[in-house]
């Protein structure tokens, strides 16, 4: 009989672990805090809308490096995806500029913008439209690698290498200065630091090959991240694996700086011989462990790196077709707007109308983010009346602009709600309510290993986007792939990635 294993966490990291250790013949158990799998890869549905939070898209879908986990969890086998042909369109006033997938003609796009900007121009759809750092990457971890591995990686980074020395020191704010046109400066980091989902000092290196890696070769899971989490779940569960729901763990049982199992909310204690958390970093290390075991790399990246900015979302489910316009589109506003003691002079605008499911036919599923302030919205939820009149003002004052650009939008809402950081922070535990883990900058765009465990501490493992920079869906997926690797090398097993 197999090792026993407990992972603390359903979401796509922990049901990845969850499946590579059931069929390389682990026990594995999941306790999740939730009634459903999924964690940050969820949902909302009201009245036959659904607004999904998680996969606008699923990076390697079509295509690269990591197709390969994705056919084997069954995602790619179980769910039909969309391309879009259009990434964005930026309006400000007259201008406009839509981001397509042809480069000829959104290079003639932004041409006809600003002629001056010729050069920049040229450089930037070369950048967006050429190589992209995610080739590089690799399914094996870095720890297991052999000379053959890191040659391939190698080959695959060296024509990166021009643009790494010309630019790996400039943010793409910066990088949107060699443009002359204001516009173009705010459209050209829009790609990847845009309003509602701002890359605070996002690397140049991030938005290169982009278009290609983010949008030609990466789908939208039609029925969305809830449809591929719960196929992974019962893939899991098929193959002997169990989930347990509505079961936070509260505690780890730990003897002799060992961690032999997990105990929850309820009072339980379960055992095992190797534990895997897959659940919100700063929680474990700061608040279960009492930073018992940390160090130097871990203790600055709590304290130095930039968690992504929590977000306000404006559901709207409206009596109208929007299939015509652009699936994204990002508006300057005449005045800005007052959210959470701050001001945005853009709105992003998100519709899911290329996804049958997520609306009545006729009808449509439309999101506005906005970038927010955690501890504003922690404050102001201690008065539960004052905590709705925001954001039923903040819903007002959405809906008013979208009828501004779409005379008629405001009688035709049916459904709205107002997801908050605080939301998050109550379905998921994660850490500031924040909608993914660190941002990558320069400063940590270098690091390539995932913090895997913790000094001092055996039998765990950790796993998720708390591990390394900016992990999203796809790198926190392969995290818990890569530690039932790991764990297989240890205990002198023969990693397997499909069921016998």
């Amino acid at each position: 009989m197999g090792k026993s294993v407990i992972i603390a966490g359903a979401g796509i990291a922990g049901l990845s672990a969850g499946y590579y250790a059931q069929i390389n013949g682990y026990r594995v158990s999941i306790f999740e805090m939730n009634s459903v799998a999924g964690g940050l890869c969820t949902a909302y549905k009201r009245m036959g809308y659904t607004w999904d939070l998680s996969m606008h898209n699923l990076n390697n879908s079509k295509r690269g490096p990591l197709y390969r986990m994705w056919k084997e969890l069954g995602v790619l086998d179980e769910n039909k995806f969309h391309y879009h042909n259009e990434m964005m369109r930026v309006e400000s006033g007259e201008k406009r500029l839509s981001f397509g997938v042809d480069k000829k003609k959104l290079q003639e796009a932004m041409l006809a913008i600003s002629p001056q900007d010729s050069e920049a121009i040229k450089k930037y759809i070369d950048l967006i439209f050429g190589r992209s750092m995610m080739s590089a990457a690799s399914l094996k971890p870095g720890i297991l690698q052999n000379p053959i591995d890191k040659l391939k990686i190698f080959l695959a980074v060296v024509p990166l290498l021009p643009m790494l020395v010309k630019y790996g020191h400039l943010t793409m704010r910066e990088y949107a200065g060699f443009f002359k046109d204001p516009f173009l400066q705010n459209a050209a980091r829009f790609v990847i630091d845009s309003p509602g989902w701002p890359m605070l000092r996002c690397p140049v290196a991030g938005v290169a090959g982009f278009i290609r890696s983010s949008v030609v070769e990466a789908g939208v899971p039609i029925g969305g991240s809830q449809k591929v989490v719960h196929g992974i779940a019962e893939r899991f569960c098929k193959s002997g694996g169990e989930i347990f729901y509505n079961s936070p763990v509260s505690e780890l049982i730990i003897e002799n700086d060992r961690v032999c199992g997990v105990k929850l909310q309820n009072g339980t204690e379960h055992r095992a011989d190797i534990v895997i958390w897959a659940a919100d970093g700063h929680h474990l290390i700061f608040d279960m462990l009492k930073e018992k075991y940390i160090n130097e790399q871990i203790r600055k990246m709590y304290t130095t790196w930039t968690p992504v900015l929590p977000m306000v979302q404006v559901m709207i489910g409206v009596n109208r077709d929007m299939s015509s316009e652009p699936h994204r589109i990002l508006i300057e506003l005449d005045k800005p707007l007052r959210i959470a003691d701050e001001d945005h002079d853009w709105i992003s605008v998100i519709h899911h109308c290329f996804d049958p499911t997520a609306a009545p036919p006729g009808k449509s599923a439309v999101e506005v983010w906005y970038a927010t302030n955690y501890e504003y919205w922690e404050n102001l939820s201690k008065d539960r009346k004052k905590y709705e009149e925001e954001k039923n003002r903040i819903a007002r004052i959405t809906i008013a602009e979208l009828d501004k650009r779409w005379p008629g939008f405001a009688n035709q809402v049916e459904v709205v709600d107002v997801p908050t950081p605080m939301t998050y922070n109550r379905y998921t535990g994660n850490w500031r309510g924040s909608p993914d883990g660190w941002y990558v900058t320069p400063d940590n765009m270098r690091i390539t290993e995932m913090v895997r465990s913790l000094p001092g501490l055996e039998g765990l493992y950790t796993i998720g986007q708390w591990t390394a920079p900016f992990m999203g869906t796809i790198m926190s997926a392969l995290s818990g792939r890569q530690i039932v690797e790991i764990i297989c090398k240890g205990d002198k097993k023969k990693f397997v990635t499909v069921k016998k």
